[in-house]
């Protein structure tokens, strides 16, 4: 049976998902340019600490990825509530900001300290290892079609 992507359920491997995935990477590569540069900017321009500008660029990156997700990469998947979207929003902060916090500023740390990499250079390491999980999470979980009332489901 032909997958709609439109059902409850999306398809892993399907020609949407294909599509799919590469605006997410679209969207994750200017969410790298706002990461990296809001890093650069806080840590070179604000003195503040790399580990805690990378906090910050991390959320702001995160909240811009959102937006351009929401109204990119799964416009096909809209919401009919504000409600609805801030729970959205949530799950899209919490699922990307764990990776992100774990992965990616772990890696930004150790790569940091013990490596004696450039804060810059780890960053993108980080974020790299990050993409394939945050774009599984946004694609099974955070952007999963909600359900029609009377489905049965």
């Amino acid at each position: 049976m032909p997958h709609s992507d439109n059902s409850t359920t999306p398809a892993p491997f399907s020609s949407v998902s294909l599509l799919r995935c590469v605006k997410f990477g679209v969207v994750g590569g200017s969410g790298v340019f706002v990461n990296a540069g809001l890093l650069y900017a806080f840590t070179e321009w604000a003195h503040f600490d790399y580990r805690v500008a990378s906090i910050v660029a991390i959320e702001l990156s995160i909240l811009t990825n959102f937006l351009w997700n929401h109204r990119w990469t799964w416009r096909d998947r809209p919401l009919a509530t504000r409600g609805a979207l801030l729970l959205r929003l949530g799950k899209f902060n919490l699922s990307t900001g764990l990776v992100a916090f774990v992965v990616n500023w772990g890696i930004l740390v150790v790569l940091t300290e013990h490596a004696g990499l450039h804060y810059q250079v780890a960053n993108l390491i980080g974020i790299a290892f990050g993409a394939v999980a945050n774009f599984t999470i946004s694609h099974f979980w955070t952007f999963l079609p909600r359900k029609e009332c009377g489905s049965g489901a």
